[in-house]
């Protein structure tokens, strides 16, 4: 839902709410109280942008309406996508015609992560001391047998 400071942006998520809502009434049939509170609150609203337009000298009773209006608007959207939720179950992805976020799956935490990345480092230096022993051992056995030429 979009920001209740920006009013265009907020009537037209208010509106298109409604319209999910309606296009939905099957899966939500008794939340017709809560479309008829949204639907009012944004009828009353508008009025209030009209007459805060129309006469800017009523601007503050006006802009004071409109605010008290779209927090009512705001409060039966809440209850309208909770509904939703309600009915249609917290991981529906149908959730997002109401614009509600259905809880999706998340990748393992970092915590996991890093255990696993620790693990790999751990192997890669175990194989790397491996190879260390077996280069220190050649070398070893390299020196044993240029040794007794390279002391004469």
């Amino acid at each position: 839902m979009a920001d209740i400071r920006n009013y265009g942006a907020f009537t037209t998520s208010l509106r298109r709410l409604v319209v999910a809502v309606k296009e939905n009434a099957a899966t939500l049939p008794d939340v017709t109280a809560e479309v008829a509170v949204l639907e009012e609150a944004l009828n009353a609203a508008e009025d209030a942008k009209t007459r805060q337009d129309a006469h800017k000298g009523d601007k503050q009773a006006a802009t004071q309406d409109m605010k008290a209006a779209l927090v009512r608007a705001q409060d039966a959207a809440i209850q309208l996508q909770n509904a939703a939720k309600f009915k249609l179950g917290a991981r529906n992805e149908k959730l997002t015609s109401f614009q509600v976020k259905p809880l999706r799956k998340h990748g393992p935490r970092k915590t996991a992560q890093l255990k696993a990345q620790e693990e790999a480092l751990q192997k890669q230096e175990a194989e790397l001391q491996k190879q260390e022993n077996t280069l220190l051992k050649k070398e070893v056995e390299l020196l044993k047998k240029d040794g007794p030429a390279a002391a004469s």
